[in-house]
């Protein structure tokens, strides 16, 4: 979809890109296989249809769910400590940072709510899709696949090899470079 280029923020005589009948209230940008952009208003019923509103509630400013995270500091929150930093989950609302990568998976139970709240997901994607057309998560799997095949072409397992070649293929990748 390459809709024409509109005002810099959807305002309340802007309509939805999409259905055209109700007033647009998020402003997206889209990003085609060939990697041009475009912005997109949509209406909230729209954001939420094409996966951009997670839930009823539009998606709540990083700073909004900071202040109430400090306002709700519990005895909980002090006793949770990242091992990496030693920072608490009670420092972590009052600062609105993490300490270091493994505050990530110290917090994770309390992030991933924090996280989807904010982004609309708790699985990253990327900031634009790959050319050709595949998912990072995609990409991975291939790639994970290529090392196995060079492992079993290095162990002489070419049964083995052959049958991960035909799993590249399947996935989507060339067998190109073993």
């Amino acid at each position: 979809m390459t809709p024409a280029p509109r005002a810099p923020d959807p305002d309340p005589k802007t309509l939805c890109d999409n259905c055209h009948a109700k007033p647009a209230e998020v402003k997206v940008t889209e990003v085609d296989k060939h990697g041009k952009s475009a912005p997109v208003n949509l209406c909230a019923d729209c954001a939420r249809e094409r996966g951009v509103l997670a839930h009823d509630a539009a998606k709540a400013t990083v700073a909004e769910i900071l202040l109430e995270l400090k306002d709700k500091v519990q005895d909980a929150d002090r006793q949770l400590v990242c091992p990496g930093c030693h920072l608490t989950y009670a420092d972590f609302k009052a600062l609105g940072r993490l300490g270091c990568a493994e505050c990530y998976t110290a917090f994770a139970e309390r992030l991933l709510p924090l996280i989807k709240r904010i982004h609309g997901a708790a699985q990253h994607t990327g900031r634009a899709p790959r050319a050709d057309g595949q998912t990072a998560t995609q990409g991975f799997e291939i790639q994970r696949l290529r090392r196995e095949l060079r492992a079993a072409i290095a162990a002489e397992d070419y049964e083995q090899a052959a049958a991960v070649r035909d799993r590249i293929r399947q996935a989507g990748g060339e067998d190109r470079d073993a």
